[in-house]
C-alpha cells in the first residue's frame, strides 16, 4: 500500500490554512479485518491524512521563513476524536489550520468532514532536524519525492519558493 493518502489540494495558505480531498479508496484486504461484514476504515489512516496536509503547510511555511528547504515530521497526536465511521471508497473533506510555528517545531489543528458531517477532529505536533543534523543527511531521495507530490497534488513552485495551488 502507497502512503500518499491525498488526492489533490485545493487550498493553500502559507501561514494560515491548507484544504484538500482524500478518498478511502484503499485496497479490499485493508477492510477484510476491519471489521468483518461492517468494513471500517482505520482512525489512523484519517489521522494520517490529516498529518500529511499538515506537514506540507507546515513546511511550506517554514520552508519559507527559513529561506531554506525544512521538512517537518509528525511527533506527537492531541486530542483526536474519532466521531464517525468511514467506510471503504468515500470521499473526504480535510483542513488544517496552522496554530503555532517555532523554530523547532508546529502545531495545526486539523478536521475531516464527508458531505459537511464531521468525522474526526485532532491537533497534531511536528518537529524539524535541527540544522546540523539535517546537514549531515542526504535527502536527495526524499527531496525528490516531496518534489513530485507537490506536482501529483497540484502545487506550483517549492520551497522556500512561493507555492500556490495550480489555477489559482
Amino acid at each position: 500500500m502507497r502512503w500518499t493518502l491525498l488526492k489533490q489540494i485545493s487550498e493553500l495558505s502559507p501561514g494560515r490554512r491548507a484544504v484538500a480531498t482524500a478518498t478511502t479508496d484503499f485496497p479490499e484486504e485493508l477492510f477484510a479485518d476491519h471489521f468483518p461484514g461492517i468494513p471500517v476504515t482505520p482512525g489512523v489512516l484519517l489521522i494520517e491524512m490529516c498529518a500529511q496536509l499538515a506537514g506540507r503547510l507546515v513546511g511550506i511555511t517554514a520552508s519559507q521563513q527559513a529561506s531554506m528547504l525544512r521538512l517537518p515530521f509528525l511527533t506527537m497526536v492531541m486530542e483526536a476524536k474519532l466521531r464517525g465511521f468511514v467506510g471503504p471508497r468515500e470521499t473526504l473533506h480535510i483542513e488544517t489550520e496552522l496554530e503555532e510555528l517555532k523554530a523547532m517545531s508546529a502545531i495545526c489543528r486539523a478536521r475531516v468532514t464527508r458531505n459537511d458531517e464531521r468525522v474526526a477532529t485532532m491537533r497534531l505536533m511536528f518537529a524539524f532536524l535541527p540544522e546540523d543534523e539535517a546537514a549531515r543527511q542526504d535527502r536527495t531521495q526524499l527531496e525528490a519525492f516531496e518534489r513530485e507530490e507537490f506536482t501529483r497534488l497540484g502545487l506550483e513552485g517549492f520551497p522556500p519558493d512561493d507555492v500556490r495551488v495550480v489555477g489559482r
